[in-house]
């Protein structure tokens, strides 16, 4: 059995709980630090219980897949305060030689961070910040590189005076660190202490102060490992996923290969909201990360269908429009038989929903009622574009190595199919705007952002029962046996759920 030493990004589902249920489709084994030493939410996680764990693992398993921004910060969150000093984050990361030098044959595999455009949102103060740094930020670096406009001029000097100086000097403290130790990364892979490096643009604007980090950086790789082993894309929370699927891959010796559809044909053209690349680049960069091929002869293809937006981001006031932009211009029907078509050439259909952030397209799953989307390898509808295609591509890479190898446990499949539609549409679409209705009903909830204790429970009662009920309704409807719903919110926030399925009789 494949097993995978594996430090999150923190203790969220998507980045610590997504690993193990989406290894064991494969027959692999996802081994973690004590969930004591990733912190949790707003409290960073424990370098001197990872730096313990990792030498306890590392003769252990078959590689180490490393979120750097937890080794070298304590997570995400941690990541985007100036709290641990730049020479400390290096002398955390460096820690990765000495195992390297204890177990040279050991593959290590890491991604890091580059900042996003804005910090972190905690309350409603917090949360008029990040609006207004999203602004800031990019025009502060549209300001260095001489593009600014005469009214951008002026609204970043309005801005100027609205943020506090404490939260502006607080982020760009942040970056220049994270930036110092994103160099140091692609150091330890010219040393040969890493096998891969994945660099992943959290949420991001096509212009800003990533903007002209990242072309440092690229500077700085050869262009012998430039997209061969660094890849540098938009996503965070999935880059730990794509390392995995290409450590399956290499371990069964089963290389896939992944064809793209676009629907509507354009979207691939477009830049999605957070990101600062045309979507299509974006799926090109992750399928390469996750070590899925144009083409492969000697294994497996998946068919990926990316439904993606109309029309790119632009302007400053990107982040003060809805997520959900109404009807989809997609042919639905179109889709269905397009990837019937792929079934039937042998392919392994994925669909990667990225037509909005923030949760599936609900067209999509309106239209599709009745069909039999438990037939899909893969379906992703979560957060960001990067984010969603990441998973899927992980996710049907997985499965297809695993039916190819006859190490395939198609009820896990199903079950953690089953679980990326009860949380990316039936929570993120349906349930959580209801959650949020809730709280404005009963401020001693507290607020969407951070929930008192009470509303914590409370609402963690209601999301049980609601995504059961929604199971029970409409996941037949798509042809899935009885399915049994734990769900739960991991953080004191509504932005994600934990949600985990049990197919009857397993």
């Amino acid at each position: 059995m494949l097993r995978i030493g594996f430090i999150p990004l923190d203790d969220r589902p998507c980045t610590s709980i997504f690993p193990g249920r989406m290894a064991r489709i494969v027959g692999a084994e996802v081994v973690q630090p004590p969930r004591e030493a990733l912190g949790t939410f707003l409290t960073p996680g424990d370098y001197s219980r990872l730096k313990e764990w990792l030498f306890l693992v590392a003769g252990k398993v078959d590689c180490l897949i490393v979120s750097l921004d937890m080794l070298a910060y304590g997570g995400l969150i941690a990541s985007r305060l100036p709290t641990v000093s730049q020479d400390e984050a290096v002398r955390r990361i460096n820690l990765l030689r000495e195992v390297k030098r204890l177990f040279p044959q050991l593959p290590i595999l890491a991604w890091n961070v580059i900042m996003r455009t804005s910090i972190t949102v905690y309350d409603d103060l917090t949360a008029r910040y990040w609006e207004e740094m999203n602004r800031y930020s990019v025009l502060w670096a549209k300001a260095r590189q001489g593009l600014l406009t005469d009214e951008e001029q002026q609204a970043l000097e309005e801005l100027s005076q609205s943020i506090p100086q404490e939260v502006r000097d607080n982020y760009f403290a942040a970056r220049r660190r994270n930036h110092g130790v994103n160099l140091a990364a692609i150091q330890m892979l010219k040393d040969g202490i890493l096998s891969q490096l994945s660099l992943t643009q959290e949420d991001a604007h096509p212009f800003g102060p990533h903007r002209l980090e990242q072309e440092e950086l690229k500077r700085h790789i050869p262009a012998r490992d430039w997209e061969q082993r660094v890849f540098l894309y938009p996503g965070a929370d999935e880059g730990g996923l794509t390392l995995m699927a290409r450590a399956v891959q290499e371990h069964h010796k089963c290389p896939v290969s992944v064809r793209t559809a676009f629907y509507p044909e354009g979207a691939g053209l477009h830049i999605a909201k957070f990101e600062d690349v045309p979507l299509g680049e974006n799926v090109r960069l992750q399928s390469g990360a996750a070590g899925l091929g144009d083409h492969s002869p000697k294994g497996p293809t998946l068919w990926a269908a990316v439904l993606g937006p109309t029309d790119s981001v632009s302007g400053i006031d990107v982040w003060q429009k809805p997520d959900h932009m109404g009807l989809s211009s997609i042919d639905y029907e179109k889709l269905w038989q397009d990837m019937r078509a792929a079934q039937e050439r042998g392919s392994y259909p994925v669909i990667l929903d990225v037509v909005q952030p923030n949760g599936s397209d609900p067209a999509l799953f309106q239209a599709l009622k009745g069909r039999g989307l438990n037939t899909l390898a893969a379906y992703a509808g979560w957060n960001t574009a990067g984010n969603t295609i990441g998973t899927g591509l992980a996710h049907g890479a997985l499965y297809a190595v695993g039916e190819k190898s006859g190490t395939l446990d198609h009820t896990a499949h199903l079950e953690f199919l089953a679980e990326r539609i009860l949380d990316d549409y039936a929570y993120q679409r349906i349930v959580r705007e209801e959650l949020a209705e809730l709280i404005q009903e009963n401020p001693q909830f507290g607020n969407r952002h951070h929930l008192s204790s009470e509303g914590w429970n409370e609402l963690n009662a209601v999301v049980q029962a609601k995504l059961q009920a929604w199971a029970n309704a409409n996941l037949p409807l798509y042809s899935w046996p009885p399915v049994e719903v734990k769900a739960f919110l991991p953080w004191p926030r509504i932005f994600e759920v934990n949600v985990s399925c049990r197919i009857d009789g397993r």
